[in-house]
């Protein structure tokens, strides 16, 4: 998709809470432990900027590379490290290593806050994992089949991949019992879909499920045989 330079994750954004996400910009861990942060050219970042996209609010220059302090105000979107439910957090995302460095956590949490629009991806460049997780894309458009309301944690998945989509070309939808419930979200659609392609096999399990009528988050553990 993108040439990446050193280590990098995609800083994405949607211009609403269930619109398209685009990948605008990453941050990028230099070998000597230092950090930048660079807007993406190309056709995500356009369209992007067509509905209202202006930058990250530290960052407003779309043509500028940032390199002093980069990775600081990505920090703050993530939980403080004194919290006294820190390790449950960890352990939700099923993190092992107490002293995970930010920029890992990020790659693994998404930095997700409810006041923003803006989530981290990992594009898994550097190295593949066996097993990660990620949030259910599109499950507002299936949300009204009570059925697709109540699904268990544990429960498995069926993936297909959706060749011909528009929006990716490495597009998975996620099924349940054969009743689509949305698709693996972008950047982590391509991990998916390039082991499906070899004829890998990969499983898909619900972690967690939160589905309130307000907030859809549905979170799935993806395990790519060896």
């Amino acid at each position: 998709m993108i040439k990446l330079e050193g280590r990098a994750i995609y800083l994405s954004w949607q211009s609403t809470d269930h619109g398209k996400r685009y990948i605008v910009a990453e941050l990028i861990e230099k070998s000597n432990g230092q950090y930048c942060f660079r807007y993406i050219p190309g056709k995500d970042l356009d369209e992007a900027k067509k509905v209202g996209f202006d930058g990250y609010p530290a960052f407003p220059n779309l043509d500028e590379e940032y390199t002093l302090n980069a990775i600081d105000p990505f920090v703050m979107r993530l939980p403080a490290r004194s919290r006294m439910d820190f390790s449950e957090l960890l352990n939700y995302w099923e993190i092992q290593n107490s002293n995970i460095s930010d920029f890992d956590l990020l790659a693994i949490t998404g930095g997700r806050l409810r006041t923003d629009n803006f989530e981290f991806i990992d594009p898994h460049a550097v190295k593949r994992p066996n097993q990660f997780l990620t949030e259910l894309a599109g499950f507002v458009y299936h949300a009204e089949d009570q059925e697709l309301r109540n699904i268990p944690a544990g429960s498995q998945m069926q993936l297909e991949r959706d060749i011909g989509n528009r929006h990716d070309p490495y597009a998975v939808k996620v099924l349940y019992k054969g009743k689509q419930i949305g698709y693996i979200k972008r950047v982590h659609s391509q991990t998916v879909a390039e082991e499906l392609d070899k004829g890998k096999k990969v499983k898909a399990e619900i972690k967690n499920f939160d589905v309130n009528g307000v907030v859809n988050s549905i979170l799935l553990k993806i395990t790519i045989a060896e």
